[in-house]
């Protein structure tokens, strides 16, 4: 069995390793801060030891650097499925392939999260929160290849008030200078930026109050009935990464 196979069986080899990761213990501590019989630790001691994870000095055990390594990794990817099974429908059902893989590794940053459902009474449920949102922010980042008739007025609004840049598709920034000149010259003389990447294939806005992001079907189709939203800091940080790294790919206009 290998390293991985090793530690993903084993909640009690995890649960050691989480006590070592902290300070060196004795077998008998280890006893009392787990709750797991001495044989049993003994057993997973020894297994642990083998694997060159944890090493012996004494009667104290204290974990490797290859240890916490490992215990570091597997940590990550049991909060990575955490945050898929918070929701697993919304994971299942959209594309997230256009997301950057650092990003999806980063997807358990999205904290405690909550995905906004419209009903037959609450249509467009997220949008109206989201906008509720980003209308009372000081900083907004905006990436987006979804392009709605209400957007530019929303942009000229917030520009007005508000630190606004948005990342649209090239096919948006068009559609934008041909039928919305106007209110595309009033956001950008109110100190809005605004730049344009063919990568991009979801929505993802970032204020220095929440992140929201909605995201297209795995059928193609862009999903107006549900989005994400987190309060959590470390989900707010992840949004204005995301969009420093497709901001440094992207074009400026004009």
């Amino acid at each position: 069995m290998g390293l991985f196979d090793s530690l993903t069986s084993s909640k009690h080899r995890r649960l050691i390793l989480e006590v070592l990761s902290k300070s060196p213990r004795s077998l008998k501590e280890m006893g009392e801060i787990t709750g797991i019989s001495p044989p049993v630790i003994s057993r997973q001691l020894k297994k642990l030891s083998e694997l060159g994870l944890i090493s012996k000095d004494g009667n104290c055990y204290s974990i490797t650097d290859m240890g916490e390594i490992a215990y570091l990794a597997i940590e990550k990817f049991r909060r990575i499925v955490s945050a898929i099974e918070k929701d697993p429908e919304f994971w299942k059902i959209h594309d997230f392939s256009s997301i950057p893989d650092e990003f999806k590794l980063r997807i358990d940053e999205l904290g405690d999260y909550q995905i906004l459902r419209s009903t037959k009474d609450v249509v467009l449920k997220h949008f109206k929160v989201f906008s509720s949102i980003y209308s009372e922010s000081n900083i907004v980042r905006i990436l987006s290849t979804v392009f709605f008739p209400t957007h530019p007025r929303m942009f000229v609004d917030i520009s007005s008030r508000s630190d606004v840049e948005v990342i649209l598709s090239e096919k948006a920034l068009n559609a934008l200078k041909r039928d919305y000149k106007n209110e595309l010259d009033e956001y950008l003389n109110n100190g809005g930026k605004i730049y344009y990447n063919n990568e991009i294939h979801f929505t993802v806005i970032t204020t220095e109050k929440a992140l929201c992001i909605g995201l297209f079907l795995s059928d193609g189709k862009y999903d107006t009935e549900s989005g994400l939203l987190s309060f959590d800091r470390s989900a707010i940080e992840w949004g204005f990464d995301i969009y420093e790294y497709f901001k440094k790919r992207s074009v400026e206009y004009p």
